[in-house]
């Protein structure tokens, strides 16, 4: 491929190729990037008319990198990485205006957990400004995994890679929710008489409760499920039936009439962090897990003195010191 004159190596066509790799799609990288699928592709031929060499080779049947690409999606990793943390240093030191921060968390902190972290951080941050997507941990997993986001707070079901750094959060306890008419505390048999609730199976909070009942031998009927915990408890309410939630997600219901207990099996938890991509936000994720903590604290007092649907506070999640 020859190079042709006046066309530039710019750094929105390095995100651009990086994008279209990822998500192994030109249409699907211009929906992530906010841009036409027309743009993108234009972007990716200047990108390879400037370096003179096919970094992808893309027809309505076929969609491969090249061994041209391979090397240059090493280095294009490196310079958006390099970017981000040539930002931060900028922001750190009042030399931007703003900086963007592409933030997603898991839905059960959208009510009263996410409000008052984003103001905490802007109070230490000025210059941050945030877009945030809410959803699921494993969607949260792959918007971090293709650069949707720099940020993400989920359950800790990732797999150990270099290129992602941890802060754990949250030691949050599983419980047993059920209507207020179900007048049973020990009497699991009884439960299991009475509709079960359940968090969708794609999710890692409904394949962890799904697994400890497994364990326990004692598995309800398979009917409805659903993927938010405001939908389970309002199911559990429609019912006069059981769900098996986690004590923050509680924290952040809004479902009245319901009661939250300990299990009547042996206990399990699951465990909260704070994940970015390594190297490229300085310090920033763990001043950002640290604020989180502190929130979080915040919230467990008064949730201690009025504790969720007469959860016992022992029952209520645990801040993870970040020096264990």
């Amino acid at each position: 491929m020859n190079k042709k004159p006046n066309t530039r190596l710019t750094l929105r066509a390095v995100e651009i190729f990086v994008a279209v790799i990822e998500e192994q799609s030109i249409s699907r990288a211009s929906k992530r990037l906010g841009s036409s699928a027309s743009a993108v592709s234009l972007q990716l031929s200047n990108l390879e008319a400037a370096l003179g060499v096919r970094l992808i080779e893309r027809s309505a049947q076929r969609f491969e990198i090249t061994s041209a690409g391979k090397i240059f999606r090493l280095r294009a990793l490196r310079i958006l990485d390099e970017l981000n943390g040539v930002m931060v240093d900028l922001s750190a030191n009042n030399k931007l205006p703003s900086m963007i921060i592409r933030l997603a968390v898991i839905e059960d902190f959208d009510a009263n957990i996410l409000p008052e972290w984003l103001t905490a951080i802007q109070s230490e941050f000025a210059r941050l400004r945030f877009i945030v997507k809410s959803g699921p941990s494993h969607e949260n997993y792959s918007s971090l995994n293709g650069r949707a986001a720099d940020v993400i707070v989920a359950v800790d079901a990732m797999d150990t890679v270099d290129w992602v750094e941890e802060h754990p959060i949250l030691r949050d306890p599983y419980v047993i929710v059920r209507s207020g008419q179900t007048d049973v505390d020990s009497l699991f048999e009884e439960l299991l008489r009475r509709p079960f609730v359940r968090y969708s199976r794609e999710q890692h909070m409904g394949r962890q409760i799904e697994a400890q009942l497994r364990r326990t031998k004692l598995v309800p009927a398979r009917e409805h499920e659903f993927s938010s915990t405001q939908a389970v408890l309002s199911m559990v309410k429609a019912t006069n039936g059981w769900a098996i939630t986690s004590a923050s997600a509680l924290l952040g219901a809004t479902v009245s009439g319901l009661v939250a207990s300990q299990l009547p099996i042996p206990a399990f938890s699951r465990t909260i962090s704070l994940y970015a991509r390594r190297d490229t936000l300085n310090d920033m994720p763990e001043n950002f897990s640290a604020i989180l903590r502190k929130v979080f604290k915040n919230n467990l007092i008064e949730a201690t003195k009025n504790p969720p649907y007469d959860l016992d506070p022992n029952l209520l999640p645990q801040p993870i010191d970040s020096s264990n």
